[in-house]
C-alpha cells in the first residue's frame, strides 16, 4: 500500500487521539502496540494474499445506479422488500480496493452511496428499508469504515467522496441515538450480543469521521453493554446459545470500532474480550481449517439471509476478525487460524452479504 499523504488535520487529529488513548510510555513488555488508524489494521499482508485479491468482488450484483443485490432486484419488481444493510458491500469494496490496492473495486463505492443517501429522510432513516434500526446500523458501520479509509489515505481524490457523503452518515448516525429509535432497537436487538459490537462501530467511526462526541460517547454505551455479555469461557450469547458465525461477526466489529475509540480502559478491555473470544472460536478450527460449527443457534440451517439464501458462516469475515485479533493482541496464534481458514475455504469473499 502506497504511504498515506495524510493532510495537517488528520495529522493532528491521529496525534492527539494517540497520545489520549494509549500512551506508550510505560508500555509493558509483550503488550501489542495497537493500531493507531483503521487504515494500519486493514493494511494486512495475509489479507491482501488471502482477501483483497478475491474473485468473487469482481462478480457483485451491483447495478449501474448502486443498487446492490435484493436492493436491485427489488428496483425491478423482483424482490418484495429492500434493506438499506445490502448497500454495506462499500465498505469491503473500499477496504479491499485500498488494502490490494486495486483502483477498480473502488469504482463502485460512490455509486452504491449515492443509491444509498437518495433514499434518506430529513431525519437521517431510510423510511421504507425493512428492519430499519438494524439494518441501518449495520449500514452507518459499513459506509463508515468506507469513509474513513478513503480519509485516512488523506489522498485528494478520495476527498470529495468523503466530503459529499460524511454529513449524511453523521445524521443517519444520530437518528440512530434518538432516546426512543434508540430503546426501540436496543430491545430488539436483546438477544444478540455481536449488535452491540454492530453499533458501536457504526457510532464510533461516524464519531470520529465527523468529531461528533455524543456518537462517540454513544459508542461507549454500546461496546460496554456487549462486554458485559460475554461468559467467562470466551462465548458472545446469541439466542440463549452460542453461534461461531455471530461470535466472529461481534468480534470484527469490535476491532472495526477498537482504532477509534479514544477510552483507553475500554480499549484494553475490548482487546481482552478479542482475546478471550477468539481463543474459544479457534479451539474449534482444526489443523486444516475446518470449523466445527455444532450447537450453533443460527447458522445451521435456521435462518435466511436477506437474499433469500440460508445462513451460512462468512468465512471472509471470520478471517478478517482472527487476522485483526493476532494483530491487537499480539497473539500470533490467530493469524495461524486465519491462514488455516483462509486456504481451507478459498476463495474468500462476500457471498454471505449479498
Amino acid at each position: 500500500m502506497p504511504p498515506p499523504e495524510f493532510s495537517r488535520r488528520e495529522l493532528l487529529r491521529v496525534a492527539l487521539a494517540g497520545l489520549l488513548a494509549s500512551p506508550f510510555v510505560g508500555r509493558t513488555a509483550g503488550t501489542p502496540v495497537r493500531p493507531r488508524t483503521l487504515l494500519e489494521l486493514i493494511d494486512d499482508p495475509l489479507l491482501r494474499e488471502q482477501l483483497y485479491g478475491s474473485p468473487a468482488f469482481k462478480t457483485l450484483p451491483i447495478a449501474a445506479n448502486g443498487a446492490v443485490g435484493v436492493n436491485a432486484r427489488w428496483e425491478a419488481g423482483q424482490a418484495p422488500q429492500w434493506f438499506i444493510e445490502s448497500q454495506r458491500i462499500a465498505g469491503d469494496l473500499a477496504q479491499a480496493g485500498l488494502g490490494r490496492p486495486d483502483a477498480g473495486l473502488l469504482q463502485p463505492v460512490a455509486p452504491i452511496m449515492h443509491w444509498s443517501f437518495a433514499k434518506q429522510a430529513e431525519d437521517g432513516s431510510f423510511p421504507g428499508s425493512t428492519d430499519p434500526f438494524h439494518s441501518t446500523e449495520i449500514f452507518v458501520a459499513d459506509i463508515g469504515r468506507a469513509l474513513l479509509l478513503l480519509r485516512q489515505t488523506g489522498r485528494a481524490e478520495h476527498r470529495a467522496v468523503v466530503d459529499e457523503f460524511a454529513a449524511k452518515l453523521e445524521r443517519a448516525a444520530l437518528w440512530m441515538t434518538k432516546p426512543v429509535v434508540l430503546a426501540a432497537g436496543e430491545k430488539r436487538n436483546l438477544p444478540y450480543t455481536h449488535r452491540h459490537y454492530i453499533l458501536a462501530a457504526a457510532l464510533g467511526l461516524t464519531a470520529e469521521l465527523t468529531f461528533n462526541r455524543r456518537l462517540a460517547d454513544a459508542a461507549v454505551a454500546s461496546a460496554a453493554k456487549g462486554l458485559a455479555r460475554q461468559t467467562a469461557e470466551g462465548i458472545n450469547p446469541e439466542k440463549d446459545g452460542f453461534d461461531v458465525n455471530y461470535q466472529s461477526a461481534g468480534m470484527l466489529f469490535a476491532a472495526r470500532y477498537f482504532p477509534s475509540c479514544a477510552d483507553a480502559s475500554l480499549q484494553q478491555r475490548l482487546r481482552e474480550m478479542i482475546a478471550r473470544g477468539a481463543r474459544w472460536l479457534a479451539a474449534r478450527v482444526d489443523a486444516t481449517g475446518e470449523l466445527d460449527a455444532d450447537g450453533s443457534t443460527r447458522v445451521n440451517g435456521q435462518e435466511h439471509l436477506r437474499s433469500g439464501k440460508i445462513k451460512g458462516v462468512n468465512y471472509m469475515e471470520m478471517v478478517q476478525m482472527f487476522a485483526h485479533a493476532a494483530r491487537l493482541t499480539g497473539e500470533s496464534g490467530f493469524a495461524a487460524t486465519a491462514r488455516r481458514l483462509a486456504q481451507r475455504h478459498a476463495p474468500i469473499g462476500p457471498d454471505q452479504l449479498i
